[in-house]
C-alpha cells in the first residue's frame, strides 16, 4: 500500500512533457513567458505599462536638476581676496559612491523623460509668467511636434553622463570636471530649444 501511494504521489509531481505548457517551460526555462490566462488584460503599449503621472517639470526639478547639481558641484573652488576660501572635491569612497548614484539616477531620469505619455505640468500660470519663457502648453505642443529633437538632447545628456560615470568609477577628478561641463552643454541646448523663447 505504501509503495502504491508513493508511486501515485510521484506521478502527480511529474510534468506531462507532451503538453504545450511543458514544452513552453522546457524551451524557456521558466513559466514567465507563458501566455496570459483567458480574460487577462492584454497590454498594448508602454502607455499602459508605465506610470507617467509625474510631469516633465517634476522630473526636471526633482531628479534631473538635483542630481546634475550634485555632479557639477562635486569639485568647486571659491576664491576671495584672502585666498581660497573653499576647496571641495570627492575624497572618500562614500563621496565617490554618492556621485555614482547621482550619475545613474540622471541617466535613468532621461529614460523616464522619454516615456510615451509623459506630460508637461499644465497647471495654469499667472500673468507674471516670464515673457522670455515658453508657456507649458507651448512646450507640450513643441514636444509633440518634434519628439526627435527632444530625444536627441536627452540622449546627449545621457551619453555625457555615462562618460562621467566612467570617470567617477576611476576616481578621475579631471575627467569629472570636464565631463560635467558637457552634461551642462546638452542641458542648455535643450533649454534653448524648448524653454527659452526665441522670438
Amino acid at each position: 500500500m505504501l509503495l502504491l501511494l508513493s508511486a501515485c504521489s510521484w506521478e502527480q509531481d511529474v510534468v506531462d512533457t507532451a503538453s504545450p505548457v511543458s514544452e513552453e517551460i522546457t524551451a524557456t526555462g521558466n513559466a514567465a513567458s507563458l501566455p496570459p490566462d483567458e480574460g487577462e488584460a492584454d497590454v498594448q503599449g508602454p502607455e499602459e505599462i508605465f506610470d507617467t503621472d509625474f510631469t516633465i517639470k517634476t522630473l526636471m526639478n526633482d531628479m534631473i536638476q538635483t542630481n546634475a547639481i550634485e555632479l557639477w558641484q562635486a569639485v568647486r573652488y571659491v576664491v576671495t581676496e584672502d585666498g581660497v576660501a573653499e576647496d571641495v572635491a570627492p575624497e572618500t569612497d562614500a563621496d565617490w559612491e554618492r556621485l555614482r548614484i547621482s550619475a545613474i539616477t540622471l541617466i535613468e531620469a532621461g529614460n523616464a523623460l522619454m516615456l510615451p505619455g509623459r506630460m508637461m505640468d499644465m497647471t495654469p500660470v499667472g500673468a507674471d509668467y516670464p515673457d522670455f519663457q515658453y508657456r507649458p502648453e507651448e512646450i507640450q505642443a513643441m514636444l509633440e511636434n518634434d519628439p526627435d529633437t527632444w530625444r536627441y538632447y536627452i540622449q546627449a545628456m545621457q551619453f555625457s553622463t555615462k562618460a562621467t560615470l566612467e570617470a567617477i568609477e576611476k576616481h578621475d577628478l579631471l575627467g569629472l570636471i570636464d565631463l560635467g561641463a558637457r552634461i551642462n552643454n546638452s542641458c542648455q541646448g535643450c533649454h534653448a530649444e524648448f524653454w527659452y523663447r526665441r522670438n
